[in-house]
C-alpha cells in the first residue's frame, strides 16, 4: 500500500525517507563543492520542503542540503541560494524557525515561500523568460506527497534551463493506485505528471504496472534530459513505494548521482527495502561485475580494436556503473578469453597487466 499522507505538522520519518536522504547528502556533497568553485551563484530549490526536521528529531531535506553546503564554506565563495517552498502555513512557520536555530554563514540566501511548487517555480521561470535570461546552476529536489502538482511541462521547463538538475520522488505506488479511477481530477492530475494520456493507457496492458509505469516516466524525462538514473524504494512488506529518478544534462553530475546512489545501496541494484535488516551484515559486499561484462560483450563485440577510452564514455553514460566497476569487468573478460588488450597502448607505451587505461587498445571476442 502506498504510504500514508501526513497530517501533522511534523511525523515520523520512515526508513526510506532516511535512505532518500542519504542519497541526496552524498550528491549535494559533490554538487556544491564542484559547481561552487566555477560559479557565482547556486540555486538549491526544495519544491515541498516540509517542515524541516522529523517527530523524532531527523533533519528534513532543508537541513540536510544546508548542512552538506555549510561543511564546505571554507571553500564555497558562491553566493548560495536556498528556496525552501512548503504550501501548508503550519510547516513553513517551522521551517522558519528551525532555519532560525542555525548560524548561516553570510554567503547562503534562504527563503521559504508559502504555496504551491508548480505556481512558484513556474513564475521563477516566467520571468526568467521574460527578461531573457538564464537559470543560475540549480538544484530542484521535487519531493510530494502523492502525484498532483508535479507537471511535466515544468519539469521540462526546468531541465531546459543551463545547469539544471531534478531529483523527483515518483509516487508510483499512489498512480497504480488510482490508475483505474473515473474521477477525471485524477485522471488529469497523472495525464499531467507524464505529460501524455499514455500514461491512463498502462490500465488496459498486461503485465507490471509498476514497472511499466516507471518506464513510461523515465522515456518522459529522457525527451527533456540526456541522462536519467532511478533509484528503487520498497517498504516493510517490500513493495515498490516510489522511484528517485534524477535528471540532468550534465555527464558530471549523472556520475557524481551515480556514486551516490552505490554508497547508499552497495549490491549495486539501486534499491532499498525498509524491510532490510540494519544489523545484517552483508554477504556479498562486492556487486557482481559480471552483468556489466555481458553487457559491454554485447555493446563492443565485432568492434574491432577500440580505446578503452570508448569502452569507459558507455560505462559513464549508458550503465548505472562507475570505472571502477568497469575494470573489473574488463579484467574478468579478460580472465575468460573473451577480450584481448594489446600490448601497446595509444601512446606507444607498454601496458601493464591487468590495467586498463583509457589508452589501451581491447578487442572484444
Amino acid at each position: 500500500m502506498p504510504v500514508a499522507t501526513p497530517e501533522e505538522t511534523i511525523w515520523e520519518i520512515e526508513p526510506h525517507t532516511t535512505a532518500k536522504h542519504q542519497i541526496l547528502r552524498k550528491y549535494l556533497d559533490a554538487w556544491f563543492p564542484i559547481l561552487g568553485t566555477h560559479n557565482k551563484r547556486l540555486v538549491y530549490l526544495d519544491g515541498f520542503s516540509g517542515p524541516g526536521r522529523y517527530a523524532g528529531g531527523e533533519p528534513g531535506s532543508p537541513l540536510v542540503a544546508l548542512e552538506s553546503a555549510g561543511t564546505h564554506r571554507a571553500t564555497l565563495n558562491a553566493e548560495l541560494v536556498f528556496l525552501f517552498i512548503e504550501e501548508r502555513p503550519d510547516r513553513a512557520d517551522y521551517l522558519d524557525a528551525e532555519i532560525a536555530k542555525l548560524k548561516c554563514p553570510r554567503n547562503f540566501k534562504i527563503t521559504v515561500r508559502r504555496g504551491s511548487f508548480a505556481d512558484k517555480t513556474g513564475a521563477i521561470l516566467d520571468k526568467l523568460d521574460r527578461a531573457g535570461t538564464q537559470l543560475d546552476p540549480t538544484f530542484a529536489l521535487i519531493d510530494p506527497f502523492g502525484f498532483s502538482g508535479i507537471p511535466y511541462t515544468l519539469i521540462k521547463r526546468l531541465l531546459s534551463k543551463d545547469k539544471c538538475e531534478v531529483f523527483i520522488t515518483f509516487m508510483v505506488s499512489w498512480i497504480n493506485r488510482f490508475l483505474e479511477s473515473p474521477n477525471e481530477k485524477i485522471k488529469a492530475h497523472i495525464v499531467e505528471t507524464f505529460g501524455t494520456e499514455e500514461a491512463i493507457r498502462v490500465a488496459a496492458g498486461s503485465g507490471d504496472r509498476v514497472t511499466a509505469l516507471k518506464n513510461l516516466y523515465q522515456k518522459q524525462l529522457n525527451k527533456a534530459a540526456r541522462f536519467v538514473r532511478y533509484f528503487e524504494l520498497r517498504n516493510s512488506d517490500d513493495r515498490v513505494v516510489y522511484y528517485l529518478f534524477f535528471a540532468t544534462n550534465n555527464r558530471l553530475g549523472h556520475m557524481k548521482m551515480k556514486g551516490a546512489m552505490w554508497k547508499v545501496d552497495p549490491l549495486g541494484e539501486f534499491s532499498f527495502s525498509d524491510s532490510t535488516d540494519p544489523n545484517q551484515k552483508i554477504l556479498f559486499p562486492n556487486a557482481s561485475m559480471m552483468p556489466l561484462a555481458k553487457q559491454l560483450s554485447a555493446r563492443f563485440l565485432g568492434s574491432g580494436r577500440i580505446p578503452v577510452e570508448q569502452v569507459e564514455a558507455y560505462v559513464h553514460d549508458e550503465t548505472g556503473y562507475l570505472r571502477p566497476h568497469m575494470g573489473e569487468a574488463l579484467s574478468q573478460l579478460e580472465s575468460d578469453g573473451k577480450l584481448q588488450v594489446a600490448e601497446l597502448k595509444t601512446d606507444g607505451r607498454r601496458r601493464r597487466a591487468r590495467t586498463y587505461p583509457n589508452e589501451a587498445l581491447v578487442t572484444f571476442l
